[in-house]
């Protein structure tokens, strides 16, 4: 029904018409039937790429629209005027610990109320332009302070000055402007977009987007730090280089391949480890490189050599991140299980590859600023975004998929993980020739993130779902608790034969 609607909203607003949605309260279902809406405007106009940002940005609107009629309707309850200064003074006093410890109050009243805020799409020619208007107006001082706040916010070029500012208060007063300036700075639809008016009946908050965005580079000393550490990664050893070259020979002698593997202790044990596991049912366990080189064949051992040797470099060059790889090997194991329950077993052992590297930048980017990063991870998680990969580019001027990339192209990785590493959180966006490989890599770790409560099926692209008839959240929760079983049972304890 969701999904009807929205895209018929959707068609409305491409044919020119005006669309109106208007709510009493915020809650999670609105917000994300609203999301849903800009979703598909955006990517019915070739805009996918925004659509993080102008989520955040509308959310942030939203939210504060709401919290406006809320404080009319405390001073209303409380028996106060806001146009009397001492009236106001002690309002504002309690006003925040009431609307924190009353929620469900607020909600209810605001339902009963007049007190509404209506939001307005429409396209032009030149761009289209998101209007939230409340009923009510704005105190003066109020007024000021936000017109004060956004030329504050403009003086920032990244999130790192931010955090040296403000970083013992993630819910700072104030920060939803900081974070909406950002955001328009360096995705080039500029901060210039954003209006701000009131009257003695309502307040408009106004963001024009225009389809032609002016680009808009931030370098900064994290950013250089981050692209310096790149740099300065070791390339594969030649052995590794030279042992790749051989895997694709088909007429290489698997004796030659396994002497050289033996000659690598590490690489040695996660070759006879992939022959031994689940994905290679044998009858007796295998003891010898040849015999796992005979079982699991040239292409996988590519891919383990490629893997091992990647996680070597980057555990030998930055403290461990067991959390991060953790998050790999899962995402990597539900990878390879879609690919074979979906139709596409004959990349089974890519996906599986794409999908246990696809977080290489989040390692580099981890190291680089620790403090910084798990600030900007909480303050992710505390304004409700579905990733920290916005606030990541917005407040380093990169990515840890972007980082990533460059890593992969830094060590010649093949083109197929170049691009799922760097398109495994906007898969639209992902060339066509690996279009499966990058879809279920997204997929796998979308799983990953649900079960981690850091995402939500309804944000998930619906042309993906699409593509292997997943549609509906039964069907795709199904799925997924049917590869949560297969991990699960995977790495179980072994019972010990009597």
């Amino acid at each position: 029904m969701i999904v009807s609607q929205t895209s018929k909203m959707a068609t409305d607003f491409d044919n020119g018409k005006t669309i109106a949605l208007s709510l009493s309260y915020h809650n999670k279902t609105i917000i994300r039937f609203i999301s849903s809406v800009i979703a598909k405007i955006l990517a019915r106009n070739n805009m996918v790429f925004l659509q993080d940002t102008i989520i955040t940005i509308l959310r942030e609107i939203i939210v504060n629209a709401v919290k406006a009629n809320s404080k009319r309707l405390y001073f209303k309850i409380q028996n106060l005027d806001m146009q009397d200064d001492e009236d106001y003074q002690l309002g504002m006093g309690n006003f925040k610990s009431f609307i924190v410890d009353n929620q469900q109050l607020v909600e209810e009243e605001l339902k009963k109320s007049d007190y509404k805020v209506v939001i307005y799409l429409k396209k032009f020619e030149a761009g289209f332009r998101i209007q939230v208007q409340n009923n009510t107006p704005i105190h003066p001082d109020e007024l000021n302070r936000i017109k004060l706040r956004i030329e504050k916010a403009k003086t920032y070029n990244d999130f790192s000055e931010v955090y040296c500012d403000v970083s013992d208060d993630t819910e700072g007063e104030g920060l939803g402007l900081v974070l909406t300036i950002l955001f328009l700075k360096n995705t080039g639809i500029g901060v210039n977009s954003l209006r701000i008016s009131s009257n003695n009946q309502a307040t408009d908050t106004s963001l024009a987007v225009p389809f032609q965005l002016k680009p808009f580079t931030i370098t900064n000393k994290i950013q250089n730090q981050i692209l310096n550490e790149v740099n300065a990664l070791p390339t594969f050893p030649e052995n590794i280089i030279e042992l790749e070259k051989q895997c694709m020979n088909p007429d290489v002698d698997f004796r030659l391949i396994a002497d050289k593997i033996s000659i690598d202790p590490s690489l040695s044990v996660s070759v006879l480890k992939l022959s031994n596991s689940a994905a290679f049912i044998t009858r007796k366990r295998v003891e010898t490189l040849l015999e796992a080189i005979n079982l699991i064949g040239m292409r996988n051992l590519r891919a383990i050599i490629i893997a091992s040797s990647a996680r070597r470099i980057l555990d030998e060059r930055y403290s461990s991140f067991r959390q991060v790889w953790d998050h790999c090997n899962k995402t990597a194991f539900y990878g390879r299980q879609l690919a074979l329950r979906l139709g596409c077993g004959n990349i089974s052992q890519n996906v599986y590859l794409a999908s246990l590297l696809h977080d290489l930048g989040k390692i580099v980017l981890l190291s680089t600023s620790s403090s910084l990063s798990e600030w900007l991870f909480t303050l992710a998680s505390n304004r409700k975004m579905r990733t920290s990969t916005i606030i990541e580019e917005v407040s380093i001027g990169i990515s840890h998929s972007s980082i990533g990339e460059q890593i992969a192209r830094k060590w010649n990785l093949p083109a197929y993980l170049v691009d799922t590493i760097q398109w495994h959180h906007s898969p639209l966006s992902g060339s066509a020739e690996f279009r499966d490989i990058v879809f279920l890599t997204y997929l796998a770790d979308k799983m990953c993130n649900i079960e981690d409560k850091k995402y939500e099926f309804s944000f998930l692209e619906e042309d993906v779902l699409d593509r292997y008839g997943l549609n509906s959240e039964k069907a795709f929760g199904a799925l997924h608790e049917e590869m949560k079983t297969m991990f699960c049972d995977q790495n179980a304890p072994k019972k010990q034969a009597v």
